[in-house]
């Protein structure tokens, strides 16, 4: 893991307790782009599409209200309640859920995406709350709120990271060197600020909208072991064959229980 952009601006100076605290980083070598030679190519001819619908039965709770009262300056930044987003179901069909491709490429390399995938801190929450990346790709964390947030990263398969991010308008970025699904980022300075961040070797990934679907496109035919995460209703996994210029639809459905 590397944090590589510093905070825009010159740097406010910030009590040395609060540093020692939140400073933390990783410095782990960013891992090297994958050369344009060794990509495997994607004959456009014989691919297909995948299509994930993530939905939930049963009972959804409610949201809950976030109590931002201890702390003023976010608590104004919103003009009315605020409410928990880890579980929102809309109509039947899950939001914020990762599907991916889990298995079956083989010995297939892919491209890293050039773009950064972006973070903001914006109104005291994490948005969006829930992203993917691939291996290499630039995750950006962007402070656009007048308070200050530290973002405390907490992977397995790789070195954590806890910087402080003072400036409004600041930013840093790190890449990942290692696939991991559902990497929990919080704020230590405040407690309800949460986000995942899912790390994939591959381009075949998204997070659901609000109507649960995604859909995976220019997929190569083969047998494929396609899964879904999400973070109050956990990991599914289905077996599927994607014929050429085919398409499969995968139903990830969740039962949910109070």
């Amino acid at each position: 893991m590397l944090t590589s952009n510093k905070p825009l601006g010159s740097p406010r100076p910030i009590l040395p307790i609060v540093a020692a605290l939140l400073l933390a980083s990783c410095g782990e070598k960013s891992p090297p782009a994958v050369p344009v030679a060794d990509v495997t190519p994607i004959d456009p001819a014989t691919a297909g599409t995948i299509t994930v619908v993530v939905s939930a039965e049963g009972t959804v709770p409610p949201p809950q209200p976030i109590n931002m009262s201890a702390v003023a300056g976010c608590a104004k930044l919103h003009e009315g309640p605020v409410y928990d987003q880890s579980l929102t179901v809309n109509n039947g069909r899950v939001q914020d859920a990762v599907v991916w491709i889990k298995s079956g490429f083989g010995g297939r390399r892919f491209a890293t995406p050039t773009e950064p995938v972006v973070i903001d801190q914006q109104g005291c929450l994490y948005r969006p709350r829930v992203v993917g990346v691939m291996v290499g790709q630039v995750l950006q964390f962007v402070n656009s709120d007048p308070e200050a947030h530290n973002v405390h990263g907490r992977p397995q398969a790789g070195s954590g990271w806890n910087f402080i991010m003072s400036r409004q308008g600041s930013s840093r970025s790190i890449t990942f060197d290692k696939p991991e699904v559902a990497v929990p980022v919080s704020c230590d300075i405040h407690p309800w600020m949460h986000a995942f961040v899912s790390v994939f070797d591959n381009p075949y990934f998204g997070v659901t909208p609000p109507d649960g679907t995604v859909t995976l496109r220019d997929v190569p035919p083969g047998q494929y072991e396609v899964a879904c995460w999400h973070e109050k209703l956990g990991t599914k996994a289905q077996s599927i064959t994607l014929a050429p210029k085919g398409s499969a639809t995968v139903d990830c459905r969740y039962t949910v229980s109070q």
